[in-house]
């Protein structure tokens, strides 16, 4: 019998627990304030508001990055991404993060997270 499934079903195994990895990481650079770019996006902190300017920076780690974006009251929430995918953002006092949607239009992220929005250039969360 040939190893080579054997090590396909391995490898396809551990994917999941490396990606998982990358974001663990990517989170934990972030809370840590150790970012690896920074730069303003467009962002709308209430339903029906327009969209204004936040700071945002970026943690990468390998596949995956954590983009912290700060509104100008000075709140704060953390976008995770990989494999150049929105993953979900992080839970805080206005929602659990995970009612949300996006799209990838332009080089631009277009990413709803409960009532907030945000606009994230494809750079800034793939580091180039």
């Amino acid at each position: 019998m040939s190893r080579a499934p054997a090590i396909v079903f391995t490898i396809i195994a551990l994917l999941p627990s490396a990606v998982a990895a990358d974001m663990s990481t990517a989170t934990k650079r972030a809370k840590s304030g150790d970012f690896d770019a920074a730069t303003k996006v467009r962002c709308a902190q209430e339903v029906g508001e327009p969209l204004g300017s936040c700071d945002a920076a970026a943690a990468q780690s390998e596949r995956s990055a954590a983009i912290v974006v700060t509104f100008q009251n000075g709140f704060a929430r953390t976008l995770m991404f990989s494999d150049g995918a929105f993953i979900r953002g992080n839970a805080t006092m206005s929602g659990s993060g995970t009612d949300m949607d996006w799209t990838l239009s332009d080089q631009t992220y277009s990413i709803r997270v409960d009532d907030q929005r945000f606009e994230i250039p494809e750079a800034l969360v793939d580091g180039e």
